[in-house]
C-alpha cells in the first residue's frame, strides 16, 4: 500500500511508468455499488483516477510532453486486458476514467477481488477490496493511509470525493458506515471527501 500513495522523489522522470499494475493511481471521484449475495458479489466502480507523481511533477511546474502524454494513452491499451473493465480512458495531466463492472464468487478463504487492479492477488495496492477471510466472514474495506503520504496528496491537493453503498444478506458483525439500512432494507452508505473516511464491513455470509 506505501507504494501506492508514495510519491517518486524525481516525479517527472518517474512519469507513465505502467500505472495501472504498479500501484500508482489513487481516487479523486468514486461512485461505487457493491451487492453481496452469501460469497457471490457483483461490483461497479466508477472514479476518476490520479496519478500523484505527474500531479506533483506538475505542481513543480513540469510541462507535460507530447511524448509522456503518449505514454499515458498508451495505459488505456494495457487496460483492455484487465478483468471487468468497462472503460479506462486517459482524461489529460495525469488523470485516468474508470468503469469497472465485475462480478464472481469468493470461493476459497483468503480470496479477494479490488480496484483498480481487478488482476492483482495481493490486495495492497488497491484502494478498494472485498475479501473472503479466514473464519468465513468477507470484509469490504479500503486502505489506512500513512500519514505522511496523506500529508503529500494534501500538498498536491489530492483529496477523494464521492459515495460508496454496500447491500448485503446475512449479517453485518463490524461497520463504521455513515448511514445503515432502515427496516425495510437497503444499502450501507458511506460518504467521502477526506483520505480519513475509510470504507469498513465485515458480514457472515451464512447467517441472516
Amino acid at each position: 500500500m506505501a507504494r501506492l500513495f508514495s510519491l517518486a522523489r524525481n516525479a517527472a522522470a518517474a512519469i507513465a511508468v505502467g500505472v495501472l499494475l504498479t500501484g500508482c493511481l489513487v481516487p479523486e471521484t468514486i461512485d461505487a455499488n457493491i451487492v453481496l449475495e452469501g460469497y457471490e458479489y457483483d461490483m461497479r466502480v466508477e472514479t476518476r483516477l490520479a496519478d500523484p507523481r505527474v500531479a506533483k511533477a506538475l505542481a513543480d511546474g513540469h510541462v507535460l510532453t507530447e511524448q509522456e502524454e503518449d505514454r499515458m494513452r498508451a495505459e488505456e491499451r494495457k487496460a483492455a486486458r484487465m478483468p471487468g473493465f468497462e472503460r479506462f480512458t486517459y482524461a489529460g495531466e495525469g488523470r485516468f476514467d474508470l468503469v469497472v463492472n465485475l462480478t464472481g464468487e469468493l470461493d476459497a478463504s483468503g480470496s479477494a477481488i479490488g480496484v483498480p487492479n481487478t488482476r492483482a492477488k495481493s490486495q495492497a495496492d488497491n484502494f478498494l477490496s472485498i475479501r473472503r477471510m479466514d473464519d468465513g466472514t468477507i470484509e469490504v474495506s479500503t486502505p489506512e493511509i500513512p500519514e505522511r503520504a496523506r500529508a503529500e496528496l494534501d500538498q498536491i491537493a489530492i483529496v477523494p470525493n464521492g459515495t460508496l453503498t454496500v447491500t448485503v444478506s446475512g449479517t453485518v458483525i463490524q461497520t463504521n458506515a455513515d448511514e445503515t439500512p432502515g427496516s425495510f432494507g437497503g444499502a450501507y452508505r458511506w460518504n467521502i471527501s477526506s483520505w480519513d473516511d475509510r470504507v469498513f464491513l465485515k458480514v457472515n455470509p451464512a447467517s441472516d
